[in-house]
Order: C-alpha cells, then structure tokens, then sequence
C-alpha cells in the first residue's frame, strides 16, 4: 500500500539527501515503524497508568516564577529568530520543515521563558534538555546546502540557522547555571526524553514525509557520513538506539560541567572577597607577627 501511494519513488538513495526515496523499502518502513511506535505507545501507557510517571524527575510544586528580563530578552530573540525561519519557509513553499525537532524544541524554549508556573515551566524544560540533541549533531554537522541552492538572501537565512542553533546550546546552560527550573536528571530523565525524540519521529515525522514527499530529519534516507556507513538500510532503527547515549551530554555531563564551574566561581569569589576584605588574610598575617619590645638591649 505505502509502494502504491508514492509508486515514482526510486529505490536507490539520491544524491542530495532532500528528495524522497524507496532507499529504505516500504516493506521494511512499515515493519519498522510498527515495532518502534508499539513499543513507545505501550511503554508511555505503562509508565503513566501503572509506572511512576513524571514523579521519578522531583519537578516543584506549582506555583509563581519570576520571568526576569533576561528570561524576555532571549524569548524575544527567538521569536525573531523562529520568525525568519517560518517567512523562509513560506518563501520556499516547505512548511512542513517546521515539524523539524529543532523548530519544536525552540517553541518549547520560547515557552519555558515566558511561563510563570515553575511546575509547567520544569516539566517543558526538562523534554526540552533531553529533546534538543539534535542541535549538537546541527552544529557538528552543519547542511546550509538548500540556502545557497535557493539562493534567497543566503547569508542571512545562514547567520539564523547558526543564530538560532547557538541560541539552544547556550541558553539552557545559562539556565542550569542560574538553578531556576528543576528536575532530577538521570537515567529516568533519559529514558523519558528519548522515548519522547524518537516517538516524535516515527509518529510524527515519519507519516508526514510520505504524505509531504519530504526527506524530514533524514526519515526517508539518510545523509553522507557514519549513519549510512553503519546503518545502511536500517539507518533508521540505528539512528533510535544510537539516540539514546547521546543524550547524554546535554542530560548528564553539561549539568556536571555546569556544577563543577559554579563550584570554582564561587570558591573564586570567596578568596577575593577573603583578600579585600579590611583585616583579611594579608591583615591578619601580619598580625600574627612578633612584635619587637620598645626599648631592647
């Protein structure tokens, strides 16, 4: 049925990894996507109706947030930003792309900063953490190739997709520094995140690539480099599971290296306060000095 609703397809990868493709075939697609969306729908209604739930991950108490100035000035930032990307793609006839994870999780940034519920608040930004690895991978391995195809002020739409990228890796360190939005990380914190990445592309993503004939998120085929090389055509089911230790580094070692730096910050900023101190260290050294008798011989 999938080979006869999109019967022009090729089977063989295309060079640009935009156009969609049979590169995984209908047979495995549908067989795959079964399984996976299987095990996510089961898993979510286990853990919400006889697991644990979100109580694993400690979240506050509802009740009032401060939405400080800064909290505004990078909200705003990103509405600009995730406005250049929706005239964009207006532009270029691709809405579709705005399905993209990056796009959702900058909603859902812009959304933490705004909210004045500190419950509604962590929970979004708890997914957010462990929903926004991709733009790690965006980062590392970027494609700006379609803006300089299209060539519509090219340079511009470049310095946004960089802009907003760098805008998600920085903001929720800033954040993580502050202490602000609370939630307990670990490996149910992964495992919650993942679960939620991956249902977003097999639920999500995958259906509207068929439907749209867009390559999102590389659903269909996938790009150069070590997930064509090691996936092959189960690049897809590779691209779940390799997901998962990803996630990681923005779950676990950025809150570590978050931890450690405002742990020599602040011993920083005790010695220096230590040291300015009127009889601080160097007052009382001297202090302890042996003072010379008046009068000696």
């Amino acid at each position: 049925m999938l080979h006869d609703f999109r019967p022009g397809w090729t089977t063989e990868r295309p060079i640009s990894s935009n156009p969609p493709s049979w590169f995984v075939s209908p047979r495995r697609s549908f067989a795959e996507g079964v399984c996976w969306i299987t095990f996510f729908v089961t898993m979510t209604l286990f853990l919400a109706y006889k697991g644990p739930g979100l109580r694993p991950l400690d979240l506050p108490r509802s009740g009032p947030r401060r939405v400080t100035f800064v909290d505004r000035l990078i909200g705003y930032s990103l509405i600009v930003s995730i406005v250049v990307v929706f005239w964009y793609k207006i532009v270029t006839k691709t809405m579709v792309y705005m399905l993209q994870p990056c796009h959702i999780v900058t909603m859902m940034l812009i959304y933490v900063c705004f909210c004045t519920d500190r419950r509604r608040a962590s929970i979004v930004y708890a997914f957010f953490v462990h929903m926004n690895v991709g733009t790690l991978l965006a980062l590392g391995f970027p494609d700006t190739s379609d803006y300089w195809r299209r060539n519509i002020l090219p340079e511009f739409t470049i310095f946004n997709f960089f802009f907003l990228h760098y805008m998600l890796l920085i903001v929720p360190l800033w954040y993580e520094y502050q202490g602000t939005l609370h939630f307990r990380k670990g490996p149910y914190a992964l495992f919650v995140g993942w679960m939620s990445l991956v249902f977003l592309h097999w639920v999500v993503l995958f259906p509207a690539s068929i439907v749209f004939e867009r390559n999102l998120n590389y659903m269909l085929s996938p790009p150069k480099g070590p997930l064509l090389l090691l996936g092959g055509r189960w690049f897809k089911t590779m691209q779940c599971l390799v997901t998962f230790p990803m996630l990681i580094i923005p779950g676990i070692i950025f809150p570590i290296l978050i931890f450690f730096l405002k742990a020599i910050i602040t011993s920083l900023s005790g010695v220096a306060s230590t040291l300015r101190a009127p009889g601080g260290a160097s007052s009382k050294a001297a202090s302890r000095r042996p003072r010379e008798e008046p009068g000696g011989g």
